[in-house]
């Protein structure tokens, strides 16, 4: 199988190394738009599995030349361009996988996952699949809450816990992972919940509460954002009683008021606005201030944590049960030269695309993670050195 790695950025880099290593993938061609650094990244993989390309997404007809060359693509860019990728695999007649969606459009401009669930005839018709939201989280979290739902008899309750405890040197703000992304999760993007048993929206950055992360991580204040997860899961695992469905996040207590301070300033919106002649947009101004995520490698220092919570009954009685996987970043950078959550997000979409190139998930059309068999993608998870781990709670915390 030829792939296409688009995007070689802190995640991109994981995805192209993992999948290079495997019989099952013939060749791995790294796209970006910055031909310096696929040919940086092109030097870490095996050198007869690699070919580099420069490549603008916005140049259509490019990118139709570059997937008529491959038979799957792993989008490694941010969700804004997802729609557009996939209509160009259906033009090329590409297998396809993202690691999140984007939107809603009436809100940030960008496609959400109804209009990404909306070709799931389309690709079906021309005997394709898209593989979508197979990152860490959503991705392997929602494959999480598919292995915990399979073992409970009755689920009332998932709940998705993303916590991370690292410093990063030389700066105060530092997102792990697209920056642009973050903001638009945590200040713009009503959370949409599953809340007794229907689907509502709440206010940005309005619920927190406290939740007790497996060590080294311990106790850190969580805030509801806007998350695909909460969404997913009471699409695909609501069989069985489900009433709720949340995602929570740990935010630094600055990162918050620097956030509600820029709210209260009117500018959690992403539309242009004007200033002495100029025009601008406010997200855009924020973001600059932050550092990329690949500017991020070797200074970070802590572990990160993603994992699902399921609540129900096990032969009739109440069961609390997290899984969880815990990456250091210092052993990320150590072992691999990366970033702890360029890590975390790459391995588990690389082992999608491995399970893809093996012939374990064939079906067609628009794919979730709660879709597919957790086992093989635990399996590989361990063995590309992501060990997950399952605990009981207490039921009356």
């Amino acid at each position: 199988m030829r792939v296409l790695q688009l995007g070689v950025g802190s995640v991109g880099e994981v995805t192209a190394r993992t999948v290079a290593g495997e019989p099952e993938v013939d060749k791995v061609v790294l796209a970006d738009i910055d031909e310096e650094r696929t040919t940086e990244i092109a030097g870490k993989l095996p050198a007869d599995k690699v070919e580099t390309l420069g490549l603008d997404v916005a140049d259509r007809s490019a990118l139709v030349r570059a997937l008529n060359g491959v038979d799957f693509v792993i989008n490694g860019l941010t969700p804004d361009v997802n729609m557009d990728l996939m209509d160009a695999c259906l033009e090329t007649g590409t297998h396809y996988m993202d690691m999140a969606a984007a939107g809603p459009r009436n809100v940030v401009g960008t496609a959400d996952l109804d209009e990404e669930f909306a070709l799931d005839g389309a690709f079906k018709k021309k005997d394709l699949t898209a593989l979508v939201c197979f990152g860490i989280d959503p991705g392997a979290s929602d494959v999480f809450a598919r292995y915990l739902y399979d073992q409970l008899d009755t689920v009332e309750r998932l709940t998705v816990f993303d916590g991370d405890n690292a410093s990063a040197d030389g700066y105060t703000f530092a997102p792990a992972f697209s920056p642009t992304t973050m903001v638009e999760e945590c200040l713009m993007l009503p959370p949409i919940a599953f809340e007794n048993g229907r689907r509502i929206l709440r206010k940005p950055l309005s619920h927190s509460r406290e939740f007790e992360f497996p060590e080294p991580i311990g106790k850190l204040k969580v805030w509801n954002v806007d998350h695909e997860e909460s969404q997913l899961m009471p699409m695909f695992l609501a069989g069985k009683g489900l009433r709720d469905a949340d995602f929570f996040i740990a935010l630094d207590d600055g990162w918050v008021n620097l956030l509600l301070t820029w709210r209260n300033l009117g500018f959690d919106h992403n539309q242009e606005i004007e200033f002495e002649g100029a025009r601008f947009r406010p997200l855009d101004l924020l973001v600059s201030r932050l550092p990329k995520s690949i500017d991020l490698i070797g200074k970070l220092h802590g572990h990160t944590c993603v994992g699902t919570l399921a609540e129900g009954t096990e032969d009739g009685k109440p069961v609390r049960r997290y899984m969880y996987q815990i990456t250091s970043h210092d052993e990320a950078f150590k072992k691999h030269g990366v970033q702890g959550t360029g890590w975390q997000t790459g391995v588990p979409a690389a082992c999608a695309a491995i399970m893809f190139a093996r012939g374990l998930i064939r079906d067609r059309g628009i794919l979730a993670p709660e879709c597919i068999d957790p086992q093989p993608f635990l399996e590989l998870m361990t063995q590309h050195e992501m060990p997950w781990h399952v605990i009981d709670m207490p039921t009356d915390d």
